[in-house]
């Protein structure tokens, strides 16, 4: 029981980012700490790691492209950071993600709008 009203917020949660990112969908990328403020003012408060475990599984089914600290311009790994490498720095809608919104293709049990 408790496992299906988790899996529920998380689709929900899924779906909520997806809508933000379309709002953005003209810009090169969103960053994750502007996506955070803006899921919090629509209701939608996640944590940086919570925004990241969504994000890494919506990037695995195509619907958005993340961007990690090792893969901005300039990154070197010879200096120190105040940032991980594997930290999701930012987020972008992909054509598959807008399709998925404009229900265009199959519905996914794991994003809910």
């Amino acid at each position: 029981m408790m496992a299906d009203i988790e899996k529920a917020r998380w689709a929900q949660e899924r779906g909520s980012i997806l809508r933000t990112l379309k709002e953005d969908y003209v810009r090169e990328m969103t960053s994750i700490r502007s996506l955070i403020r803006v899921l919090d003012a629509q209701g939608v408060p996640l944590s940086h790691d919570e925004l990241s475990f969504h994000l890494r599984y919506l990037a695995d089914q195509g619907y958005v492209r993340i961007l990690r600290a090792r893969d901005l311009p300039g990154f070197r790994r010879d200096r120190p950071m105040d940032v991980s490498a594997e930290t999701i720095m930012f987020a972008k809608l992909e054509p598959r993600g807008l399709q998925l919104l404009d229900g265009l293709i199959a519905e996914d049990p794991s994003v809910a709008f």
